[in-house]
């Protein structure tokens, strides 16, 4: 039976896969073949709305009670005085009122790392099992569990014509990136936002810049210039033991670190600088992350994030109350920059010294663009198989999406970012630039070269073998996970 629950959150999603027929219209490489837009500056002032009346049927989504920090929330029982959880109240309301439907949002417990991701997968795993149809979408983190895409449990969204994919309301580059044999099981889109507030991003202290009388990188962005060599520029003199035995952390002491860093954002620096692990021609994959693009990128990144010299200090802990981690020692001035998610942003809203954001640098200045990573833990929308009336379920994702668009992204964008996150107006149009070229490593999101993902940090940060051993031992894994995914995605 339906469960009908009214909460706050996000949409749900979830993957769907299997040996079935998938849709078309899919891009010939690896590349994206579109750009979103920057807060629904050039979508149509009207959109087509159909004619349906759904006759007060209650519409449920699946989906997390907190994830990773990011704003996961879909419906509120009443408006909070908050401009975003307003916008989404609002969002609910116009188009409950215009299909005659009833929104609603079933909470699922993701505490714990891993395992809350896990379980959620495997609650709609067994409930298309048990041939159950609780939810009529859920937005899942299948990175966790690509098995619930691959064995055949959600729909693929490209045979559902009433989600208009190709639109500018929804996020057409990543999408296209995870698309797969004309396939989409799982799609991105602002009715959720935690592509954004995972997108990687690098933060730097002005102040620390202005006491050391170095330009902000903001030109350099603008003219192609910022690059992995332009980074490693700014790093020179920077480390500073002042007065400390080592540059091991102390919470007391005062060393001082080129870049306070998370783990992950060797992935994040590999894909930005325009490294594919796997690349596509058509519906032909090939592994390729053996290039002397990769071993380049690999060399400079080791130099760049050398921890014997202070370069960076690598920690995760996000809790600023420990006086540890990545996030303090950018908000207590001892990292001139952060390599971070953009919600960090907002948990930086406390920092006293100003800061400003830029996107994470290209490989040389011959790359043509910017390319920002999503972490691929991110929850993203999918629809059960067990979902039988695809057509109802279609109009109201579509127009709930396209309605975040045009009324909720830019309250997200402009507001809640724009002045409570970032201060000055150079970042926003940095922010622009990652918006607009976002996407992900399909080959991470299904778990084709997770584990190689994994390896290749060990080897910039702790120089734990090189890159071409451990990227040639990883090789036949790396295609035996391949052709398990091809198979699910056949048609």
């Amino acid at each position: 039976m339906k469960i009908k629950r009214i909460t706050a959150l996000t949409l749900a999603a979830l993957l769907a896969a299997g040996t079935m027929s998938c849709g078309s219209d899919k891009p010939s490489d690896g590349e994206s073949t579109s750009t979103p837009t920057s807060a629904s500056s050039d979508t149509k002032d009207e959109y087509d709305y159909p004619d349906e009346d759904f006759g007060g049927y209650e519409f449920t989504f699946y989906n997390a009670d907190q994830q990773f920090n990011c704003y996961v929330r879909l419906d509120f029982e009443e408006q909070t005085g908050e401009a975003l959880d307003d916008a989404v109240y609002n969002r609910n309301r116009r188009i409950e009122d215009r299909f005659n439907c009833k929104i609603s949002e079933h909470q699922a417990d993701a505490t714990g790392w891993g395992t809350g991701q896990q379980n959620m997968c495997s609650e709609i795993t067994q409930m298309v099992m048990a041939g159950d149809n609780d939810y009529d979408a859920a937005y899942l983190p299948t990175y966790f569990q690509p098995a619930v895409v691959t064995e055949g449990y959600l729909t693929d969204l490209k045979t559902i014509p009433e989600l208009k994919l190709g639109e500018a309301w929804w996020d057409n580059a990543f999408n296209n990136d995870i698309e797969i044999n004309g396939c989409l099981y799982t799609a991105s889109s602002p009715l959720n936002f935690m592509s954004l507030d995972l997108a990687w991003v690098m933060l730097f202290n002005q102040d620390m810049m202005d006491e050391r009388s170095l330009e902000y990188p903001y030109q350099l962005v603008r003219d192609g210039k910022w690059t992995l060599d332009a980074l490693n520029s700014y790093l020179t003199g920077v480390a500073s033991l002042n007065g400390d035995e080592s540059f091991t952390w102390k919470s007391d002491g005062n060393a001082v670190y080129g870049i306070a860093n998370h783990f992950s954002s060797i992935d994040a620096f590999i894909f930005s600088a325009g490294n594919k692990l796997m690349s596509r021609d058509g519906d032909s994959f090939k592994f390729t992350a053996g290039t002397d693009r990769m071993f380049s990128t690999i060399d400079k990144l080791s130099t760049i994030l050398d921890y014997t010299s202070g370069n960076v200090y690598t920690d995760n802990n996000s809790d600023l109350k420990t006086k540890s981690g990545y996030i303090y020692a950018f908000n207590s001035n001892r990292a001139l920059f952060i390599t971070c998610e953009l919600k960090a942003s907002l948990e930086l809203r406390s920092m006293k010294s100003n800061f400003g954001l830029v996107p994470f640098p290209k490989y040389d200045e011959a790359q043509e663009d910017y390319i920002t990573y999503v972490n691929p833990i991110a929850c993203l929308l999918t629809i059960p198989t067990t979902n039988t009336e695809t057509h109802r379920t279609g109009v109201i994702i579509d127009a709930l999406t396209y309605d975040s668009y045009k009324n909720v992204l830019p309250v997200y964008y402009n507001i809640t970012v724009e002045q409570k996150g970032l201060r000055n107006k150079e970042s926003i149009e940095m922010l622009d630039i990652v918006r607009n070229n976002r996407s992900t490593l399909f080959s991470n999101l299904y778990g084709i070269t997770t584990s190689l993902n994994d390896t290749l940090q060990n080897v910039v940060l702790y120089s734990s073998g090189t890159a071409a051993s451990t990227i040639a031992a990883a090789e036949s894994t790396v295609e035996q996970n391949l052709k398990n995914v091809l198979a699910a995605f056949s048609k």
